[in-house]
């Protein structure tokens, strides 16, 4: 028996060294983003959930991190974009339906891969297909998510302060947070924490006139670099419209 165990326990060790020289390892190859987050150290939470939240909102924007937005219910079908941030910058990348938008700075590039749904006529935007639209960014909006001066970050710190918070498990929480000028009450905002405290998902539930959104946050730490896209492959337009990429930028 002692000789089949220490058989197991040396091929596990020399099946380990194969697969790490062999770079079978998790590293995720995409957009603006490479290399492992970093390790997740576990963190007791204070015992009062707005303590709790306020832990955590005092960490946003101080580590990178992968998210996801999910918008819209009702009339309107589901969209779901996600990107990585660098908090570092502010610098920001969004990957949704057929389409990609970076912010560096001041400046948005976006590359179309079909026409955006909410197009006012078909074909409006063929000749943009496939390239590098530059635009300044648009003035900060309180009703556009990712214009915003805190996106992705913005869901998070309205949770942060909801209004009577209840803890409903071990890291959860759910209160109600100010409604936008079109919703018919306050909409019931829950959310969750990880081992470490951050906020990992933050979700809203509102009528069908202000859509409902999820917000989940993973990977912190991970190496996020944002950079602008060869000058060669961009293009100026300023017919371009970002609110007809989706309910995220109207």
């Amino acid at each position: 028996m002692h000789d089949q165990l220490r058989r197991f326990t040396a091929g596990t060790v020399l099946l380990a060294g194969v697969l790490t020289l062999a770079g079978c390892t998790s590293d995720a190859a995409t957009p603006g983003g490479t290399g492992q987050p970093a390790p997740m150290a576990s963190s007791a939470l204070p015992a009062d959930p707005a303590a709790a939240l306020a832990q955590a909102a005092s960490r946003l924007g101080t580590e990178s991190a992968r998210f996801t937005v999910i918008f819209g219910k009702g009339e309107r079908s589901e969209e779901k974009a996600s990107g990585t941030v660098d908090p570092a910058t502010g610098d920001w990348e969004l990957i949704g339906d057929a389409y990609v938008v970076r912010r560096i700075g001041n400046d948005l590039y976006v590359k179309l891969t079909a026409e955006p749904r909410f197009s006012v006529y078909a074909g409006q935007y063929a000749d943009d297909l496939g390239k590098w639209v530059h635009q300044v960014a648009p003035e900060p909006s309180g009703t556009v998510l990712a214009f915003g001066t805190d996106f992705p970050w913005t869901p998070a710190r309205a949770a942060s302060g909801m209004s009577g918070p209840a803890r409903t498990a071990d890291r959860m929480f759910q209160g109600t947070v100010k409604a936008g000028a079109r919703a018919a009450t306050d909409p019931v905002c829950t959310a969750e924490l990880d081992v470490a405290g951050r906020f990992s998902r933050i979700s809203t539930d509102a009528d069908a006139v202000e859509p409902a959104t999820v917000l989940t946050y993973s990977d912190y730490g991970l190496p996020v670099t944002i950079t602008a896209p060869p000058a060669e492959q961009t293009i100026e337009d300023h017919l371009f419209t970002f609110a007809q990429l989706g309910t995220i930028f109207a």
